[in-house]
């Protein structure tokens, strides 16, 4: 997005956040959108804001099905008999196709209890819908005027004055509960800001798979080779600043007030439980790398709500409304949002709620339900883990983990690289990228015969493989037959005419014209 979307994007959010005090109910960063709710003034409608290049008019026809999808979940939790929402794109371009439906009047769903206003903001027109928009929402004129003179400067300043805002909100709400300071839940932040800020200065987090999975993030590969350990470091490692912002800002929200409710000790042991419980459902749900304090967070969750279960006359009417709203809120938003690992989430706050039940509050007498949610905890943990492992002796797609092999292939850690190709091995998912990176490593190790066979492997699997003969020639190089690399080298010229296989195979030529003359 160029820095006109950008700007307009944190622009309105500041505005909405700091001048009609809306409040912050949702923020997905990979797909930069957010919901605000404004409920100290009910008659103000929910706005969700979306940067997004919405290239088809179909494109737009399915987001806004979602959305009032999204939006009558959210009218029953609120408890609303209705609810107005305003849906704002911010998008360098109009998209393709008949729009006029959508934008030029007012949107129902079939019950008439939601109504959508979509409003369109391109690159071309922004500052007259920008205007039209002021007008609608009774907003004074030039509110949401552009600079003439945009520059990343003013699109920091915008976003810092929202981030400032955020945390200033969160330090008054706080304040007054705390008069013992949550040193646990301080420590949990350190940890994971310390674990960012490594990770950003030894390659990035936001680009970087390989960083990622070298720090600890879930890779289920990995943990199929033994890696137990990331069942647990997931929950310390974040991909992006706004990631870890987000995650912080809620951990600072709810963290001292469960720390204050179940004690230090019990509220270190639920997190960071309740996190593995959340890994253990992401580790067999969803195949993709996966990191972030959510899990974890999910679990303090489940722990605050199940004192609602616990004591209802004390915790249902002051904790049990904000917090269920909450957990139910950012749930739906997951289940209508991709990128997001709802297994996870689910997980963390079950795990939470059965690990609070078996812990139970400080100063409790012991009761048999104690053991029934901690055998529950145990046991399901148990039975996914079994799932999640058996899974691995199955054959599955190669194509992520023959990535991420690659990617600590070329920064030349081929011990890692290895655990994984070898785990598609033994499950039966590996195909020729898998064999032909086993080749590169056997070879880089003087491994000469194994390296032979893992490339004629590949060659097997998929003829069509330049590299895989090109390796299969230097196999037949290092043993001296010279007229099979040759034969193998022109393979991989003839399928792909690049500068190194070229080279090679003249090289080979000349050896072994050198050779004949001697």
């Amino acid at each position: 997005m160029s820095l006109q979307e950008q700007y307009i994007f944190w622009r309105l959010t500041n505005y909405f956040l700091i001048e009609e005090g809306y409040r912050l109910i949702h923020l997905h960063e990979k797909k930069q959108e957010l919901w605000l709710d404004n409920p100290a003034q009910k008659k103000r409608p929910v706005i969700r804001i979306q940067m997004k290049e919405l290239s088809w008019s179909n494109v737009l026809e399915r987001d806004i099905e979602q959305v009032m999808r999204v939006c009558e979940d959210l009218r029953k939790q609120m408890g609303r008999l209705k609810l107005p929402l305003i849906n704002i794109y911010i998008t360098p371009f109009e998209p393709v196709g008949d729009t006029s439906k959508w934008f030029d009047q007012l949107l129902k769903s079939e019950n008439e209890k939601i109504s959508l206003d979509n409003i369109l903001i391109d690159k071309e027109n922004a500052s007259v819908q920008l205007r039209a928009l002021e007008a609608e929402l009774d907003v004074p004129q030039e509110t949401f005027q552009i600079p003439d003179h945009l520059d990343e400067a003013a699109i920091t300043t915008e976003r810092s004055l929202v981030i400032n805002h955020i945390t200033a909100k969160v330090s008054e709400e706080q304040v007054q509960a705390r008069k013992e300071k949550p040193y646990v839940t301080y420590i949990l932040l350190a940890i994971q800001i310390a674990v960012f800020l490594i990770m950003t200065f030894t390659g990035g987090t936001s680009n970087s798979t390989y960083n990622l999975v070298r720090w600890g993030a879930k890779f289920n590969p990995l943990i199929y080779a033994g890696e137990w350990w990331r069942f647990i470091t997931p929950m310390f490692i974040h991909i992006g600043l706004l990631h870890l912002l987000m995650n912080s800002v809620v951990l600072y929200i709810i963290g001292p007030m469960a720390e204050k409710l179940y004690g230090k000790w019990r509220y270190a042991l639920i997190y960071v439980l309740s996190g593995i419980t959340g890994v253990v459902a992401s580790f067999v749900f969803n195949v993709n790398i996966a990191a972030g304090a959510s899990t974890a967070i999910f679990g303090i969750f489940g722990a605050l709500l199940y004192l609602v279960v616990l004591k209802p006359h004390i915790y249902a009417r002051s904790l049990g409304i904000s917090i269920a709203g909450l957990v139910v809120v950012n749930l739906v938003v997951d289940i209508f949002s991709q990128g997001i690992d709802l297994a996870g989430h689910v997980g963390g706050l079950v795990g939470g709620f059965l690990i609070a039940g078996a812990l139970s509050m400080p100063k409790q007498y012991f009761h048999w339900r104690r053991v029934l949610y901690g055998a529950s905890a145990v046991l399901l943990t148990a039975f996914f883990l079994w799932f999640g492992f058996n899974k691995g002796q199955q054959p599955y797609d190669p194509e992520n983990a023959n990535a991420v092999a690659g990617a600590f292939i070329q920064k030349e850690d081929f011990q890692t690289a290895q655990k994984i190709l070898d785990q598609l091995r033994i499950s039966g998912s590996a195909d020729d990228v898998t064999y032909t990176n086993l080749a590169i490593i056997a070879l880089t190790d003087a491994k000469v015969q194994e390296g032979q066979y893992y490339a004629r492997e590949a060659i097997e699997q998929e003829s069509f493989n330049p590299h895989a003969h090109f390796l299969l020639a230097r196999s037949y190089e290092i043993q001296g037959n010279l007229e099979l690399a040759l034969k193998e080298a022109s393979i991989a010229v003839s399928q792909q005419d690049t500068e190194p296989y070229v080279q090679y195979k003249k090289y080979l030529e000349d050896k072994i014209k050198t050779r004949q003359e001697v």
